[in-house]
């Protein structure tokens, strides 16, 4: 068995050689060996190989050679170094490490014919042409010649069915393409792990060798470790998706230039990095906020109704507001979420009834935030970015930019006239949201609801890492250690939370007013760090809590009843 780590390989050996291959698979689990900053990809794949196998592994990046160190003392591994630049010497360079690699497989597996060499080859290019003909009109058929021409699993969907989503960035696995279609899109593979990653030019020169050489440098999309002008758009106007996921893997930098590009174009996108753990639930909010942003039309409700619900289930807490039909706010509430965000919709939506004295039949509910999914009785689910965009356009309908901070997440949202143009998310980390702040609070030993106003009496301005919650509650320990008072404590976590929301208004080109939403807007610590960090006035609505709740009863009345 051949193992391969990339698709700049060349597939038509195997062919001729009759030698079975797969691409390397991911583990479900890290190698505990390597380095902590070695990509997400490596750490889990790597332990899929077998000593008996042998791997073909492209030296693409540096945490790929320095997987290959570790590969070459539990099996055989024949390296192939790809060129970065694209001109004859390197594609001589290429073909003559292409011929190396040939014989060495030839001596290890028994002597092939080269002209069958050259047979596969022709077939390679016949296929490739007719891959590229069919990608736009049957995923199916594209599905099956791929998976025969590259001992690979198409990772894409089979049907076009819902909204045209097209990935581009980093290798991408089945599991953010189930997410894509149950979030109503279909999923159009445009990175390394998709077709266009195998479709090259063609040389026709005498030289086998150099016309696969050719076509491994002269890709469709060139890899972004070798690009100087990576032509991303045209990959996009092949396709012409609805909305774009520039996908990265943990620790793996290439593909955040490829976002400067696309946020000059006029299609809505996100950005997911993803450590290929396999927690789709990670991805659901920025795949279903994709959507919403791309959707055209919704269905309207069926039945008559006269309260309209938004519930809004957070991982601290669960809130509900109800707006009645003419469209004034007749209750709100809040309750902790507990272990069980199911329950807890359930109870705080049975009190509701039980207050206002309606029958659940007369009202149309709204779930939202982060259990969105769990409240099994909603008429329908939208992600709390649309919903605190549509809540704080309510009350304050000149703002332009949303910062919502929540116990697990934070959200940067860029609207206008209540409507999303461009969000980012931190979801994988908690710096930057409650949980980053009740952390400090506990090393500090000082109450949650008291550190914004003691960090408003600091005297000293220190500085914390922004970067991770368990960096930054080591500094604050040693900071603690070296004398320095709670309040300057207290101002440098709140001043770094502010860096990293700073951080991620530039992505979005935030602009003014801003708005701070969400449990953390409660802090008044939060709001003069983001003000003094952002040289900005920072507006607080009078219920910033429930904004998404808000949202949510909002966005089912209109829909009702326009």
């Amino acid at each position: 068995m051949i193992v391969y780590n990339c698709p700049l390989v060349p597939f038509e050996f195997f062919k001729a050689l009759d030698i079975p291959a797969k691409r390397i698979q991911n583990s479900g689990c890290e190698f505990e060996l390597f380095h902590s900053n070695i990509c997400s990809f490596c750490k889990n794949s790597f332990p899929s190989v077998n000593p008996e196998e042998i791997v073909i592994w492209v030296d693409s990046c540096d945490s790929m050679r320095r997987s290959e160190d570790f590969l070459k003392r539990a099996c055989t591994v024949f390296d192939l170094h790809i060129p970065v630049t694209v001109n004859e010497k390197s594609v001589d360079k290429l073909a003559h490490d292409l011929r190396n690699l040939w014989n060495n497989l030839k001596q290890r597996y028994g002597e092939a014919d080269d002209e069958k060499l050259i047979i596969e080859h022709k077939n390679f290019q016949k296929q490739s042409e007719k891959l590229l003909k069919l990608l736009n009109n049957d995923l199916r058929s594209s599905a099956e010649l791929y998976e025969q021409m590259t001992c690979q699993k198409w990772i894409g969907s089979v049907e076009k069915k819902g909204i045209p989503i097209l990935i581009l960035g980093a290798y991408v696995e089945k599991d953010l393409i189930k997410v894509i279609e149950d979030s109503g899109g279909y999923a159009l593979n445009g990175t390394c792990s998709g077709p266009f990653a195998i479709i090259g030019e063609n040389l026709n020169s005498n030289d086998v060798f150099k016309n696969m050489a050719f076509r491994i440098l002269k890709k469709s999309i060139v890899c972004m470790r070798s690009a100087h002008n990576r032509d991303i758009e045209k990959i996009i106007n092949f396709y012409r998706p609805s909305g774009i996921i520039l996908h990265t893997i943990k620790f793996c930098d290439f593909y955040g230039f490829d976002e400067k590009i696309l946020r000059n174009l006029k299609i809505p996108f996100t950005v997911v990095e993803n450590d290929l753990s396999g927690t789709s639930a990670q991805l659901k909010t920025r795949m279903e906020a994709l959507i919403e942003l791309v959707k055209n039309s919704e269905k309207q409700p069926e039945r008559k109704c006269y309260y309209f619900v938004g519930i809004d289930s957070g991982s601290t807490t669960t809130k509900i507001a109800v707006i009645n039909k003419d469209m004034k706010i007749v209750y709100q509430d809040i309750i902790k979420t507990g272990a069980y965000p199911n329950l807890a919709s359930k109870t705080i939506f049975e009190k509701m009834l039980a207050k206002l004295n309606i029958k659940k039949e007369a009202v149309y509910v709204v779930s939202t935030g982060y259990g969105r999914s769990s409240v099994d009785f909603a008429d329908e689910q939208i992600t709390e970015i649309t919903c605190h965009a549509k809540g704080v356009y309510q009350f304050l309908p000149q703002a332009r930019t949303v910062i919502d901070i929540g116990g697990q997440d934070s959200k940067v949202i860029r609207i206008e006239n209540g409507k999303v143009i461009d969000f980012v998310m931190n979801d994988k980390c908690a710096a930057g949201t409650g949980r980053f702040l009740e952390v400090m609070a506990n090393v500090l030993d000082v109450p949650l609801d008291e550190i914004g106003e003691l960090s408003l009496r600091y005297s000293t301005e220190l500085s914390i890492s922004s970067v991770c919650t368990v960096f930054a509650e080591s500094e604050v320990i040693s900071l603690r250690s070296h004398g320095h008072s709670r309040e300057d404590i207290l101002y440098a976590v709140h001043l770094a939370i502010a860096r990293r929301i700073g951080t991620m208004c530039q992505r979005v080109n935030a602009d003014v007013p801003i708005v701070l939403t969400g449990g953390v807007a409660q802090n008044r610590g939060v709001k003069f760090a983001l003000e003094k960090h952002m040289n900005t006035r920072i507006d607080i609505p009078k219920n910033p809590v429930l904004m998404g709740a808000i949202g949510a009863a909002l966005i089912g009345a209109e829909k009702h009843l326009q």
